[in-house]
């Protein structure tokens, strides 16, 4: 494929705009409530953020793979339930020249400087990130992040979220939203805003998800590019390596059949071990639980 550009057409993260983000915000990150997070507001600038969101592919433009809520029954309608793809060959061009952006180290050194962590990595490979969607009336539900990457020396230590649906109204909901410890209460919530860059920190807490349906009129999508950075040091956030998410249910929009609730007891009490053979054995058998 043969594609006409000049330099003007891209955008490229600068170390002085980048550090000077990291400076204004990193306080904000260290002190946020419940985890270590911050939203920054115009991240690109707008022409290109409306670029970017005008390239963003259509429901029927690639190959979408269909997630789904999390550990619920659902749909099944496309239109309406998160899709996701992290082959890079299917992101448009504009796309993936920004996924390849959010990946250099002038970025991956703003991390640092933001989060006060050093060497964190990038995934090239999107484990479990790249382009996400979600329609009217989806959600995914509360939930801590398996150890994405195979690689079971790398422990995931940072979320990236950049939010792409132009115009968006904080009625339309679609929130992120941050649980306490027990996943009892909402502490903290992150409008999916235009051009909004969401900075997480990943634990054996962060309880996280939009567990509540969208309310976006017909064919108005939450578009996002995720991405996910890790650390080759010592596992500090105690995660421990589990191949399987945690999924919570917390609201009457979590509709669970008895084999979810069974699940829910095997992911609460067995040991990790035993958890990570299990989901193993149901990705490698093409076993689907989660209708």
């Amino acid at each position: 494929m043969t594609i006409e550009a000049s330099i003007a057409d891209f955008h490229f993260f600068t170390r002085e705009r980048l550090n000077a983000l990291a400076d204004q915000y990193q306080e904000q990150f260290a002190n946020a409530e419940p985890y270590e997070h911050v939203a920054i507001d115009n991240f690109l600038p707008e022409d290109m953020a409306r670029r970017i969101a005008g390239a963003f592919p259509g429901l029927d433009s690639i190959n979408w793979r269909l997630e789904g809520p999390g550990d619920s029954a659902h749909s099944g309608d496309r239109k309406i339930e998160k899709i996701t793809t992290s082959d890079e060959e299917q992101f448009p061009p504009l796309v993936r020249l920004m996924m390849m952006q959010f990946q250099s180290g002038l970025f991956c050194n703003f991390l640092d400087r933001l989060t006060a962590r050093k060497h964190l990595l990038p995934d090239p490979n999107h484990y479990g990130c790249g382009l996400h969607s979600t329609g009217s009336g989806g959600r995914l539900m509360l939930h801590i992040d398996a150890s994405r990457h195979p690689n079971k020396k790398l422990s995931q230590q940072i979320n990236c979220i950049y939010y792409c649906t132009p115009d968006w109204q904080d009625e339309w909901g679609g929130n992120l939203e941050l649980w306490d410890e027990g996943a009892t209460n909402c502490v903290s919530s992150i409008a999916p805003r235009f051009n909004r860059l969401a900075i997480f920190r990943v634990s054996g807490k962060s309880w996280h998800g939009q567990p509540f349906p969208l309310k976006t009129p017909s064919g108005i999508r939450r578009n996002s590019l995720a991405l996910y950075y890790y650390s080759a040091e010592e596992d500090t956030e105690g995660l421990g390596y589990s191949n399987f998410v945690r999924w919570k249910a917390v609201s009457e929009h979590d509709k669970r059949t008895p084999l979810h609730r069974v699940k829910a007891v095997i992911r609460d009490h067995a040991p990790t071990p035993v958890i990570n053979g299990l989901a193993k054995f149901a990705r490698k058998t093409g076993l689907n639980f989660k209708r």
